[in-house]
């Protein structure tokens, strides 16, 4: 049968047959005593939970959490929630398996961003940052995983090319602001920008799904991304050139405080004015990303909030729609902005 992706399985009673990667697994016991399966099933669309009674150990350890399942079953409900009610399932074999189903692709062209970020940071003036970066675009490996990492597994450009996306969009900003507050360092700025996300290159899986490497959970983005930046400069210096030891440290901070506060990761808080910008940046740029994505997705087109938002920490209010020629103003929510 056609492949059903997770935003078409919408009516209770509708039949599954097809292969999902588990994005979650658990083995749980009945009140009786019986084993049963809860998971979370995913597609490039979304995700479902799912249940499968009268499981086994054995089955639970056979299908690979982050792998693919062959399911069978059907949707169901349970509190006022659809899930996946699973009647059989097994590892998918390879051939069965078309990842196309399961990553996510971006909107834009790798190739045109990239060349875009190059066009964009050609601005920088300074010669030790010029053979910082001309060590990253001569590094073929680092560029070809910055075209195809995401930015995030969930929260915000979540999908292949995410964060050469991301990178792209804060970096263009980030011209337009300098334009505004002439203090600000454009030279660091813009590679602060490279940088600040550039350890989630190792950071994320995105081969075969999204999610963390190991090296991603205990070691995270922002270290890796000082790491990595560690290298190129010993790079630099290996080439005859000189970097100056206290542009090192300031690039060093711009990576480690840009989350901003301790809470949300940073080992170190703002203290230049182009840590402070790169940080409001980045959170301006993945939050509008993250807010017009969840309006768009939302399940009523109708009505004027989303549901209660995690992210956001409440409902999303849509916008209103200019009313048409000779037509009164209904009051209806709507798509565009104020």
């Amino acid at each position: 049968m056609p492949r059903a992706y997770i935003e078409q399985l919408t009516t209770p009673g509708q039949i599954v047959e097809q292969v999902f990667q588990v994005a979650e697994k658990d083995l749980r016991t009945t009140k009786k005593g019986a084993l049963f399966i809860s998971a979370k099933l995913r597609d490039r669309t979304g995700e479902l939970p799912a249940v499968m009674w009268d499981a086994t150990q054995a089955l639970f350890a056979a299908i690979p959490q982050g792998g693919y399942a062959l399911v069978k079953g059907r949707v169901g409900e349970f509190g006022g929630a659809l899930q996946v009610v699973i009647e059989a399932m097994r590892p998918a074999r390879d051939s069965e398996v078309d990842l196309g189903d399961f990553l996510p692709v971006g909107p834009g062209n790798p190739d045109e961003q990239l060349a875009r970020l190059k066009e964009v940071t050609a601005l920088v003036q300074r010669p030790a940052l010029k053979a910082l970066l001309e060590a990253v675009w001569a590094d073929e490996a680092l560029v070809a995983a910055l075209k195809r990492a995401p930015a995030a597994e969930k929260l915000h450009h979540a999908y292949l090319g995410g964060l050469l996306e991301h990178i792209l969009s804060v970096a263009e900003t980030a011209v337009l602001v300098c334009q505004h507050y002439p203090q600000l360092d454009r030279d660091l700025l813009l590679v602060g920008i490279l940088w600040h996300d550039i350890g989630k290159t190792w950071e994320l899986a995105y081969q075969q799904s999204l999610g963390y490497t190991d090296a991603g959970r205990l070691v995270g983005h922002i270290v890796m991304g000082v790491l990595m930046l560690e290298e190129k400069v010993r790079a630099v210096r290996a080439a005859g050139k000189e970097f100056p030891e206290e542009l090192a440290n300031v690039l060093r901070h711009l990576v480690l405080a840009h989350h901003g506060t301790h809470e949300f990761g940073s080992p170190k808080l703002p203290m230049t004015a182009e840590a402070f910008a790169i940080h409001h940046l980045d959170n301006l740029d993945a939050k509008l990303h993250a807010f017009w994505r969840d309006v768009e997705a939302d399940a009523d087109p109708l009505r004027r909030w989303t549901g209660f938002n995690k992210m956001f920490g409440g409902s999303l209010y849509k916008g209103m729609d200019e009313p048409a020629d000779g037509e009164e103003d209904s009051g209806r929510p709507l798509k565009g902005g104020l």
